[in-house]
């Protein structure tokens, strides 16, 4: 379960950071940019908290229409906490926390780990009810595998295999691929799919949290564990019992906390920092990384015990630019999805444009592909995205291979993903072949081979002279790869 936070950020006061840090945390992001906006959003979804990041002119201005609006909107809204976010010194800081109805208080600046203590604790304290209600608008909206698009072959056996794990509620699932190929996706369906799906659903991103802060977040501490630690802190493992944790960027955690990580799957146990109590925790590790933990456990930089623990099953996501069947489906989806949300009428993608799309190579793959089709959406006005409309360089890269004045230059055209040097031989070989009219020994003539070596070449490559030989006569022959 992500719980649902409604966050306040006047536009005089923005905070980037507010919404990052609430998301590392596994709860899902309502923003608007002042109260009208929330009162006048409608918003029927449950969320246990609402945070109010109050701006510095607030101390000289009157924000008594402010102030009876949310209390118009908290008595409508009773189960919802407050957290006021206050500039330092704010000199109305108690009377505001009257006026707002606010049962916590964080003066600006704050630290990311003192807010992540404040929303574990809320987290923990969300009662039954409040959680069937959040429980309710995730089945509402599934975020399960049904939502996720992808027809290409390796895509849906990645989901084949997704759904069959999902069918047992504690094997550890490591889920590896490049960034932006959608491993949290496939780790919250996998949590939706499972028997664990009335648990919560943690997502952690153990890159975003400081290592000395790791263990405190992942474990809890009891209080007076360390200098700033006034009070006892429910962990991340102890807020996900009964349901699934998912440690994102996994290959980033301190090797001492390794070992803890390690204890904890033999024991099912946690310990909080400077706790005397083993507390028995139920649930589900889903891991997910871009490196390559292998090469870091030879490295000795990953415990070789804990990358077996957590690698009982692994699902490797397979990068855009090896799905290109699914780079319609996806931009089309997504652009239907901008379109409505930012009111732009409908909007369409012509066939050029999908056709670049597919040629383009994808670093930052699904990530990438959605925030070029929202920028094309969101400056859009003729209601069609043409080719011109997307900000992608698509080239075709010709290597000029210079082997001496007597042979000439052979050039390679080689896409933007690469070929294999045996997809290169082939190329070479049906490129001889068709000089020579599908003549083998002709053909090895010209590559310098003996007569045997290409015949075992032609075996190799599954290549028939006696094709060549036809299409080229009927002109069914299509350009090659490879020419000299």
């Amino acid at each position: 379960m992500s719980l649902i936070v409604d966050i306040i950020n006047p536009e005089q006061d923005k905070d980037n950071s507010l919404a990052v840090d609430c998301r590392e945390t596994g709860w899902e992001i309502y923003e608007f940019s002042s109260v009208n906006d929330l009162v006048s959003s409608n918003n029927k979804v449950f969320a246990p908290l609402l945070i109010l990041s109050v701006p510095e002119s607030w101390q000289k201005e009157d924000h008594s229409e402010a102030a009876a609006l949310i209390s118009d909107w908290h008595d409508e809204h009773s189960k919802t906490q407050l957290l006021l976010l206050l500039p330092k010194n704010y000199n109305k800081s108690d009377k505001a926390a009257i006026e707002f109805g606010a049962r916590h208080i964080l003066f600006k600046p704050y630290s990311s780990y003192d807010l992540f203590q404040l929303l574990a604790q809320i987290a923990q304290g969300v009662g039954k009810r409040e959680q069937r209600y959040a429980l309710d608008r995730v089945n509402q909206n599934p975020e399960g595998f049904e939502n996720i698009i992808g027809i290409s072959q390796p895509f849906q056996d990645v989901i084949q295999l997704a759904k069959k794990v999902a069918s047992s509620e504690s094997t550890s699932i490591m889920i590896t691929g490049e960034n932006g190929t959608g491993k949290g996706a496939i780790a919250k369906a996998i949590h939706i799919a499972s028997p664990r799906k009335n648990g919560p659903f943690i997502e952690v991103n153990c890159a975003a949290i400081p290592r000395n802060l790791l263990e405190s977040e992942f474990f809890g501490h009891e209080k007076g564990a360390f200098t700033d630690a006034k009070k006892r802190k429910i962990g991340l493992f102890e807020c996900a019992n009964g349901g699934t944790i998912f440690l994102d960027e996994i290959g980033e955690i301190d090797y001492m906390l390794q070992a803890k990580l390690l204890k904890f799957l033999d024991s099912r146990t946690i310990r909080r920092v400077s706790g005397t109590q083993f507390l028995p925790v139920d649930l589900r590790i889903i891991s997910a990384t871009n490196r390559n933990l292998k090469q870091d456990v030879l490295e000795k930089r990953f415990r070789t015990d804990l990358f077996y623990r957590l690698n009982v099953v692994e699902i490797t996501l397979p990068p855009l630019r090896d799905r290109t069947d699914d780079i319609e489906p996806i931009a089309r989806n997504y652009t239907k999805q901008f379109a409505k949300r930012l009111k732009k009428g409908k909007i369409t993608l012509t066939d050029e444009a999908i056709k670049i799309l597919k040629q383009y190579t994808w670093p930052g793959n699904i990530r990438e592909l959605i925030n070029i089709i929202e920028r094309a959406v969101l400056l859009n006005t003729s209601g069609q995205i043409e080719a011109d409309d997307l900000p992608l360089e698509v080239e075709i890269y010709e290597t000029t291979i210079d082997i001496g004045k007597q042979h000439g230059t052979i050039k390679v055209d080689l896409p933007p993903e690469g070929a294999s040097l045996e997809e290169i031989e082939r190329g070479a070989i049906v490129a001889a072949l068709t000089r020579t009219d599908g003549n083998v020994a002709a053909a090895a003539r010209l590559l310098k081979l003996e007569r045997g070596t290409i015949r075992y070449k032609l075996r190799k490559h599954g290549i028939d002279p006696s094709e060549i030989k036809e299409n080229f006569k009927n002109g069914q022959y299509e350009p090659i790869s490879v020419t000299d």
